[in-house]
């Protein structure tokens, strides 16, 4: 399977898996989803070890406890490698702004939008956010 193909299966399913489920923390939530896209891709995801959380003050203790403060911490903790937002290709993981004191992060799905979590609509959305903080390459 070719780099695209890989990138193009692991959303499939990553979005067959979450599409139609609401948020919820800890169940349904910007880590879980990007932590089943990565193990769609091979990456060693170790998130189960940091516990379970139901709140955003519960989703910091369990960053904590993996040793990261934030989403972003961890993306970089784990070996993904920083890339441009420019650079992005389908499946990339993006940082944007968030409410969260752990950060936001979304999917790459193709032309400036991100797959992600918005307080306006229960479930996954393709969103076009202003602005996107940072970015990595799953491959």
């Amino acid at each position: 399977m070719t780099p695209l193909e890989r990138r193009h299966a692991a959303i499939e399913a990553t979005m067959a898996r979450y599409r139609d489920r609401p948020f919820e923390w800890g169940k349904v939530d910007c880590a879980k989803v990007a932590a089943f896209h990565l193990k769609k891709l091979g990456h060693k995801i170790l998130i189960s070890k940091a516990g379970s959380y139901s709140s955003p003050l519960g989703a910091g203790r369990a960053l904590r406890r993996l040793g990261y403060s934030t989403l972003a911490e961890m993306a970089e903790g784990i070996g993904l490698t920083p890339i441009p937002h420019a650079r992005m290709l389908l499946g990339d993981i993006a940082q944007i702004e968030g409410d969260s004191p752990v950060g936001a992060i979304g999917l790459y799905a193709g032309n400036g939008n991100l797959f992600c979590f918005h307080e306006d609509h229960p479930g996954l959305v393709t969103f076009a956010p202003d602005r996107i903080l940072r970015a990595w390459s799953v491959l």
